[in-house]
């Protein structure tokens, strides 16, 4: 049984609960304790050169043992349409092959505190978990008008870090009391080199085009080899 089509599935009266399942386990997994674990999701349409540097350097400065990719069938701010899961899971297989610390996962949720419900029924080790993020995607996370949001970040920062990769600007987070007490919760990344060229929506507008600098070679074949992002982008 595929991982997509598991999650097709749900079990009776479990549709809110998120699941989750590694479809390809790091070489290197974590140790039984005190291990750190990465967590990068999106979309991974497809994946890029910039996912695989994203988690290069945040497992070099955060020194952490694992680093999982995520996809989630439910997107929180934009639906999932286009390419299929399938084919975005084997892109993903492809462009991490050679990276032993790197695993692929599959959930059913694309919040950040679902998938680390998700992820704690998946690894007994209780690691410490990293959430690898864009910088306008922490801004939105932390700076959203929760109904009760001292709640909300509460249970965030007591789950899960935050490793912030500064794209196009640097990060700005309002002056609030709530943010304060978990600043030594929210990291930044330091990028050696500019990553704000390479995105995956740069990949699927460069129809025709060599797209070889912004995706691992083995993608780029794929995508040529399955005549990938002819029409117009999505997502």
């Amino acid at each position: 049984m595929s991982p997509s089509s598991m999650l097709d599935k749900p079990g009776p009266g479990d549709s809110d609960t998120p699941r989750f399942e590694v479809f390809v386990p790091a070489q290197t997994g974590l140790p039984p304790s005190n291990g750190r674990l990465g967590v990068l999701g999106g979309a991974y349409n497809p994946i890029t050169r910039a996912h695989l540097l994203l988690a290069h350097y945040s497992r070099e400065q955060y020194k952490l043992h694992e680093i999982i990719f995520v996809l989630p069938r439910t997107l929180p701010n934009k639906p999932l349409v286009g390419v299929s899961i399938e084919q975005r899971l084997e892109m993903m297989r492809l462009g991490t092959a050679a990276i032993p610390y790197i695993s692929l996962g599959l959930c059913s949720h694309g919040l950040f505190i679902d998938i680390c419900t998700g992820l704690k029924q998946i690894y007994p080790q209780k690691p410490e978990i990293f959430f690898i993020t864009g910088r306008d995607a922490a801004e939105r996370i932390l700076s959203w008008p929760y109904t009760d949001a001292a709640s909300v970040l509460a249970q965030m920062f007591a789950s899960f870090q935050l490793l912030v990769f500064e794209r196009e600007g640097k990060l700005d987070l309002p002056e609030n009391p709530l943010l304060e007490q978990y600043s030594k919760r929210i990291h930044t990344l330091e990028i050696a080199e500019n990553l704000d060229h390479i995105s995956s929506t740069e990949v699927r507008l460069r129809t025709g085009q060599s797209i070889e600098n912004l995706v691992p070679k083995e993608v780029a074949v794929f995508i040529k080899t399955h005549r990938l992002y002819k029409e117009a982008p999505d997502d």
